[in-house]
């Protein structure tokens, strides 16, 4: 999966501005690439059999809360910047 579309599976009503911001935005880019990475490591700590007992089950489920809340402050502020048509 591109690196972008846990983002506009997030906020699809917003996928053209973060296509758009991916493409031109390095710290845009970076908080997908964080997103992806948790979004990742949390599949594989969910994976395993002993998913109940790990900590960084939750942990990594916190890191998501708040890169998506991340993003949808950078674009509410970034995206009021551009036309989204």
């Amino acid at each position: 999966m591109h690196l972008i579309e846990h983002v506009i599976q997030r906020f699809p009503d917003r996928a053209k501005i973060i296509r758009r911001l991916y493409l031109r935005d390095e710290r845009f880019r970076a908080i997908c690439e964080d997103m992806e990475l948790a979004v990742a490591s949390l599949k594989r700590f969910e994976a395993r059999p002993d998913a109940v007992l790990r900590p960084e089950v939750d942990e990594y489920r916190h890191v998501l809360v708040e890169l998506e809340e991340e993003l949808r402050d950078y674009l509410s502020h970034h995206g009021r910047n551009h036309d989204d048509g």
